[in-house]
């Protein structure tokens, strides 16, 4: 009998040992259980705080996704500061960029997010991860962090990225840092379900553009009284930000269809125009193109056969489009120094 019990004892000895080293899933079993999470979802909702921090001033916006798999995308982003809301929306019929405050619309054929996935899509989040064979992973307080590298389109000085992440790979938070570990860009996940149920319309562009308006009408006059919509007059609004080498070569004001369109042209080591105008037109088409994120709104780029590249936004009313041979990076650069800027 006291052999027997001794056996007993070293297999329980034994057993509570091999579940020791045993049962610690090691960073590669980690990252192969987050990889076969992100194939096995059908879909998922999420809601985060994002906050901007590449300004003068921080831009925050609530960020609600929604995702079906396998195409279907929904991004409303909603400024705290503006008070407005755009949804980038992908179904069959292609890509769109909607103002639904303004009734306008982008619509281009694009491979987005494939291309350019921004960060508060959790698909951009898991491949962050999964792809970097040189990742850092520990646990905190029962959550994974993962210390990755960043590779966003349009800002090259966002070079590393932490990402939280529960047990069963829900993300919690985000950080996106530049090469002096400075974090310019926040996200904080304040919902996350996967595999959720949709409305049969949930991606439908005109039932977004309806819904989208009710959340974005203007605030109350002093008065009491709705706002006037903006008419075809404005200020010019000149970019406070000028790439090296580069002057400002003219300004002058046209008439295109019988709007009125301020063209401003600049010259040196890069070439290119900046048009401003306040379109009637409720849908422009684009046959190529991806959505960019501005950071106080929504651009949309489109690129030619050579180097020229064309970057349309929104901004109060004014359109801008800016076309040249700028590289991306210049060109955000440029479209984020016309907000807060009044016109002349």
């Amino acid at each position: 009998m006291k052999r027997g019990a001794l056996w007993l004892v070293l297999l329980l000895v034994l057993s509570v040992f091999a579940g020791g080293c045993f049962g610690k899933k090691t960073p590669e079993d980690v990252v192969g259980d987050l990889g076969s999470t992100l194939e096995k979802m059908q879909g998922y909702k999420s809601n985060a705080v994002l906050t901007l921090q590449t300004g003068s001033t921080p831009q925050v916006y609530d960020v609600q996704v929604w995702y079906e798999k396998p195409t279907n995308y929904r991004v409303a982003l909603t400024s705290k500061q503006r008070g407005i809301t755009q949804i980038i929306l992908r179904n069959d019929e292609g890509v769109f960029v909607l103002t639904p405050h303004l009734n306008k619309s982008f619509r281009f054929q694009s491979g987005w997010p494939e291309n350019n996935g921004p960060l508060y899509l959790y698909e951009t989040l898991a491949r962050s991860v999964i792809e970097d064979n040189e990742r850092r992973m520990e646990m905190d307080n029962k959550q994974y962090v993962f210390e990755v590298k960043a590779n966003y389109s349009g800002n090259r000085s966002l070079t590393k990225q932490k990402i939280w992440m529960t047990e069963d790979f829900k993300p919690t938070k985000a950080e996106i840092m530049d090469s002096n570990m400075n974090t310019l860009v926040e996200i904080n996940f304040t919902d996350f379900v996967f595999n959720p149920e949709f409305d049969k319309d949930a991606f439908d562009k005109d039932r977004n553009m309806t819904t989208g308006a009710v959340t974005t009408i203007p605030a109350m006059a002093a008065n009491g009284q709705q706002p006037t919509p903006p008419d075809g007059q404005f200020g010019v609004i000149e970019p406070t930000y000028l790439p090296n080498g580069v002057k400002q070569a003219g300004i002058e004001a046209v008439k295109r269809q019988g709007e009125r369109v301020v063209v401003l042209e600049y010259s040196g080591a890069y070439n290119y125009k900046l048009i401003e105008s306040r379109p009637n037109a409720a849908t422009v088409s684009y046959e190529q193109g991806m959505p960019l994120d501005l950071g106080f709104t929504i651009g949309v780029l489109t690129q030619d056969s050579g180097n020229q590249r064309l970057l349309t936004w929104e901004l109060d009313g004014v359109e801008f489009t800016l076309t040249g041979d700028l590289p991306e990076e210049e060109m955000v650069e440029v479209a984020k120094s016309t907000f807060g800027v009044g016109g002349k």
